[in-house]
């Protein structure tokens, strides 16, 4: 199977409402990327119902420049550096991007 580079946007991607976090989320600079299921379900072209965000902004920062946006935060998961951000009724789980460390 040849790998996909680059997926289709999708509606889901370019619902006014995705959008919105998107941008949020990039305003200073930061990347955004969508991640886990909603990409497997993509490729696969399954219906996309969680949409998952990782970024290098840490909880604390993507929160501020979320509310600054107008954007409703959840603290779901700190501890592993997640929350929710809720546009239009829609969650989208936002996580910080990290190294994993093999040991």
């Amino acid at each position: 199977m040849k790998p996909v580079e680059k997926i289709t946007p999708q509606p889901w991607m370019t619902a006014a409402e995705t959008r919105q976090v998107i941008e949020a989320l990039t305003k200073d600079g930061a990347e955004a990327r969508f991640v886990g299921g909603c990409v497997r379900d993509a490729v696969l072209g399954r219906q996309v119902k969680d949409v998952d965000i990782a970024t290098p902004l840490v909880p604390e920062e993507a929160t501020k420049q979320l509310e600054a946006a107008g954007i409703k935060v959840v603290p779901t998961g700190i501890e592993h550096g997640t929350v929710t951000a809720v546009s239009a009724h829609r969650p989208y789980e936002i996580t910080t991007l990290r190294k994993e460390h093999v040991v």
